[in-house]
């Protein structure tokens, strides 16, 4: 394990030259034909849209009957109607109309649903299997649907079975934005030693409202959400403690996010900033059986070091009083956050951690990526015990690939080495971890 021991005494270094990376970047400009620029727009015709209704469209694209026609107008258009990810291209052009501009708006729609195996095996000998549906912009709406069928078998001889259905409804209504996300969660689990079978059904509902506030100090607005939540768990009686030490009940509780997207997306890569302030906050005189508070902070970077490359950077900080449902808030291990340790081995109700990410692109193979990254951080029992001095480091590398004619897929597969466990683990998905 030489390799591993140097890289353990350098860890330091590694982390140093990370960070000095990030401050590079630069954007390009869109350029246009500026020969229309000054006439009034007097029509906007779409095309292209086979599926996605055409006044979304044009709410999203944001160009109105009578504005002045400009070289920022027509970037933003198409920015933003990049940046919803249901089109792999985007074209706006305009002609003339008497003394006025007809906008032209052309689009090429991606494919909107994907079914996909599920086939994951820990290194405790636990193995999952089962598919995955995804169904984006459903009625042309920018609707989604997700369905999963999930069986596992533990090396304990215990085996489970979960099923998932989920929808998200987003209603568009400038300035403000109406959201309703729905759904419900069972699982059937029987252990093999007691023979005792238990059913878990977990049931959720959002509705939230949002709305964006826009400053000269920023390039894109601050957007303000309010919501409410409601989230049920039930569990078949009697359920033993050795089972799992889960509380059944009901987590009713107001919902605060104030966000901050300036992420744009290109079609292999994106770029910008990001950053966001939640706080949950359970209570009792909406019926929820947990007064409990919640608060996480999140910040992400992705930075365009040349036409190729990008640095991307998350920093996460999340902690609870009072979780829910007697069991702890945050878990770390696996894709989703420190890679190279078990997924969900550490928990507690407070954790920090950040992950840092060199993406190298090739110019003949523009949908193929290399990644090099590392992840450092910890959970903790308690806000007041988070200690940075104590943290899970992991390095490693990976592969990425851009399916651009599907909705919000990159095939990514990564290989991670933990310090601290000296574990060496791969993963591999359909989403990157952000």
């Amino acid at each position: 394990m030489e390799i591993a021991g140097y890289l353990k005494s350098h860890r330091r270094v590694l982390l140093v030259l990370c960070s000095l990376v990030i401050i590079v970047g630069y954007t390009r400009p869109v350029l246009a034909d500026g020969s229309l620029f000054g006439r009034t727009v007097s029509h906007i015709q779409v095309s292209g849209n086979d599926k996605t209704q055409t006044r979304f469209v044009l709410k999203w694209a944001n160009i109105k009957i009578g504005a002045q026609l400009n070289q920022q107008l027509i970037d933003r258009a198409r920015r933003e109607l990049l940046d919803t990810e249901l089109f792999k291209q985007v074209s706006i052009s305009a002609e003339a109309d008497g003394d006025q501009a007809r906008v032209l708006i052309s689009l090429k729609e991606k494919r909107y649903w994907l079914l996909l195996p599920r086939l994951r095996r820990t290194s405790d000998g636990d193995i999952k299997t089962g598919l995955r549906l995804t169904m984006h912009n459903i009625d042309g709406a920018d609707q989604t649907l997700r369905a999963l069928i999930e069986k596992t078998e533990t090396s304990s001889g215990e085996d489970s079975t979960r099923y998932l259905i989920d929808y998200q409804l987003p209603q568009y209504s400038r300035p403000y934005e109406y959201n309703i996300a729905f759904g419900q969660s069972t699982t059937f689990t029987e252990e093999a030693d007691t023979g005792f079978k238990n059913v878990e059904k977990q049931d959720t509902f959002i509705f939230s409202v949002n709305r964006d506030w826009h400053t000269s100090l920023l390039t894109r607005p601050l957007t303000l959400y309010a919501g409410f939540g409601y989230q049920q768990i039930k569990l078949r009686e009697p359920y033993p403690d050795n089972v799992d030490g889960r509380d059944e009940g009901t987590f009713n509780r107001i919902i605060l996010r104030l966000e901050y997207d300036d992420i744009h997306h290109q079609k292999y890569r994106r770029y910008g900033r990001y950053y966001s302030l939640i706080y949950q906050q359970g209570l009792k005189s909406f019926n929820s059986d947990y007064e409990s508070s919640i608060v996480d902070l999140v910040s992400q970077f992705y930075h365009r070091i040349n036409a190729l490359d990008n640095f991307n950077t998350r920093l996460f900080l999340g902690f609870s009083h009072n979780s829910p449902f007697n069991e702890q808030r945050y878990n770390i291990g696996g894709a989703g956050s420190i890679r190279g340790i078990e997924t969900d081995s550490f928990s507690g109700d407070a954790m920090l951690f950040g992950n840092f990410e060199y993406i190298k692109g090739f110019k003949k193979y523009r949908s193929f990526r290399t990644s090099l990254f590392v992840d450092v951080g910890n959970v903790y029992q308690d806000l007041k015990s988070i200690d940075v001095t104590d943290l899970q480091t992991s390095v490693g590398i990976g592969l990425r690939w851009k399916a651009v004619a599907f909705v919000k897929t990159d095939l990514f597969l990564d290989l991670a080495y933990n310090f601290e466990t000296e574990n060496t683990k791969l993963y591999g998905g359909t989403r990157l971890n952000f």
